[in-house]
């Protein structure tokens, strides 16, 4: 009874608080008239979830990545060939993902792409219409050697709104990155600011990894880093982030009897998408197929390695040294040739984790407790009976309940706009320059004399001088925020605002500037102003030369203002800095 509970507590705290995107798992065939080739639906949505069969076109493979809106009701599915929407059709414009040979042969098979965690669909961020399905394609092997590797990691996006509700492909196939990758593996986090989302993709045959950020309105590429040791690139494997988001763990299968397989574990910055302090080691047990998933409380890893599960303390001082074996397989073979030993591993919405065969069988392993340790985790093999045959597949999805890290500088995105803002005088004109933080989504100006304007940087004209009560009003979703401030106007009706007649060289400049003004002004005194983009004033002058040099070694790169005052006339310009 104690279990019991716990697992109920367990199943209400993980599914409940948070979006139910990844209720809805997908598996199996496509027979359209024999109930045990069709396809398997396990809907997350009941508890304990419902399990059954539908007669559906798409086969699945191991490439599998599915979608539902923020209720549990599913808008649409992948295996890497195609997409198809909730009404098990193909989306309109959803054909031809992964251009290729391998896209081209496992489409004339009827049958879905063959790479492990090959696609993901992550929902734009607050948008609930747009959603992104990133994929990777399949290479074989080269006249260079390179086998099996990802040459291209792709997006395609999904309209959910068009078509009533079916949703059309608006871009498709679209390269985020070039190169030759470490084959699938494609696994998403949130971003600290409870948001956005981070990708890791890792080199073939190396330590490089690059980070790739879907934001609100972009795909952002943030660099590589090399961390750790030079891993080999095996064929099979999976990666995963915990569901903190604070770990990054990759398994390597070398599929051979000699070989090592390999297990990196990394922490992971969620502010920056940075990885650190490696933890690698390796083990040989002959594995043929292998996967990994993470405890719903980021502490015990599960390494699924052919015919034995492995548990790791990940919180241990010794992760390698943790190691606890914690199911061996049972020999249980379907129909007397199939074997039910384990693959592919996925952290449910009930807070277990299941696992599936690496052949076409109709069971799923599941660990009913992945958050105790040893044997207290639960191992059941072959307990979860499903209708059809599944031939290695199992759903790739992210934790999308994840919220921002709080106390982070990067958990910005809760709380309300504060308004804030600098300005430049340039003779009658003003440079307003936008100082607000916390996520600005609009911006609306009153100058104080009637005149606005709604973007973040505007130059504003005054007719007359004057004292003016300017505001500016910032928000976001969380709120909204205004601040004033009194600026003094004063245009002397003498002094004329100069845009041409002095010179600024080398333009960017480097070191150093030469300035040079109009003759005629030897006999006056000339107040030299050097403004930031802030309106801020950081070096001040007087000269009385109409050419003379500045030191700028001191100042950042970036734009500046110049204005040079003389008794009648103002001289303005800009330069760059670059050093």
């Amino acid at each position: 009874m104690r279990y019991l509970l716990m697992f109920i507590c367990l199943y209400q705290c993980f599914s409940v608080a948070g979006q139910k995107h990844d209720h809805f798992w997908l598996m199996g065939q496509n027979s359209p008239m024999t109930p045990e080739h069709s396809g398997t639906v396990i809907d997350f949505n009941y508890f304990p979830p419902d399990i059954y069969y539908e007669f559906r076109d798409m086969y699945f493979f191991q490439t599998n990545a599915s979608i539902c809106d923020t209720a549990g009701n599913l808008l649409f599915y992948t295996n890497g060939i195609y997409i198809a929407n909730a009404l098990g059709e193909v989306m309109e414009n959803g054909e031809g993902l992964n251009p290729g040979d391998h896209a081209t042969l496992q489409a004339e098979s009827g049958r879905g792409y063959i790479l492990d965690q090959g696609a993901i669909i992550l929902p734009m961020p607050e948008n609930d219409s747009i959603y992104y399905l990133l994929h990777m394609d399949r290479v074989w092997p080269t006249e260079e050697g390179v086998a099996h590797s990802s040459k291209h990691l792709y997006y395609t996006v999904v309209n959910i709104n068009m078509n009533g509700g079916l949703g059309e492909v608006i871009d498709k196939n679209q390269i985020i990155l070039q190169g030759v990758f470490d084959k699938g593996k494609l696994t998403a986090t949130r971003h600290a600011n409870g948001r956005d989302w981070w990708l890791i993709i890792r080199d073939f045959d190396s330590n490089l990894y690059h980070r790739i950020m879907l934001s609100r309105n972009y795909i952002q590429y943030f660099g590589s880093q090399t961390m750790g040791e030079v891993l080999p690139s095996r064929s099979i494997g999976q990666a995963t982030f915990s569901p903190d988001g604070t770990k990054y763990v990759n398994l390597q299968i070398a599929g051979t009897e000699l070989e090592e397989d390999y297990i990196s574990i990394y922490n992971f910055d969620r502010c920056t998408g940075i990885l650190s302090e490696p933890i690698q080691f390796t083990y040989l047990d002959t594995a043929w197929a292998g996967g990994i998933a993470i405890s719903p409380n980021s502490r015990f890893l599960y390494v699924s390695s052919f015919v034995y599960l492995y548990q790791y303390d990940l919180w241990a001082a010794d992760i390698e040294a943790s190691k606890d074996t914690v199911a061996i397989w049972d020999g249980f073979n379907e129909n007397g040739f199939f074997s039910t030993t384990f693959y592919l591993a996925q952290l449910a919405p009930d807070g277990k984790i299941y696992i599936n065969s690496n052949n076409g069988v109709s069971y799923l392993h599941v660990i009913n407790q992945p958050d105790l340790p040893g044997d207290s985790c639960e191992v059941c093999q072959h307990c979860v009976d499903l209708p059809t045959w599944n031939a290695f597949s199992m759903p790739n999805f992210p934790n999308y309940r994840l919220g921002p890290l709080e106390g982070s500088a990067c958990d910005t995105l809760r709380q309300p706009p504060v308004a804030g803002f600098e300005y430049a005088m340039q003779g009658s004109q003003v440079l307003f320059e936008d100082a607000s933080y916390h996520d600005i989504r609009s911006w609306q100006w009153q100058f104080g004399d009637g005149q606005t304007d709604t973007v973040p940087h505007p130059v504003h004209q005054y007719d007359t001088s004057g004292s003016y009560e300017v505001c500016l009003s910032v928000s976001n979703p969380r709120g909204a925020d205004t601040l004033c401030q009194t600026v003094n106007v004063i245009i002397n009706g003498v002094q004329e605002v100069v845009a041409q007649g002095m010179e600024v060289y080398p333009n960017p400049a480097k070191d150093e500037i030469t300035i040079l003004l109009p003759s005629g002004l030897e006999e006056e005194s000339l107040r030299l102003t050097i403004y930031d983009t802030f309106g801020k004033a950081i070096l001040k002058r007087v000269v009385r030369e109409p050419s003379f040099n500045i030191s700028i070694r001191d100042l950042a790169n970036g734009m500046y203002f110049l204005k040079v005052q003389s008794t009648e006339k103002e001289y303005v310009t800009k330069v760059m800095i670059s050093h």
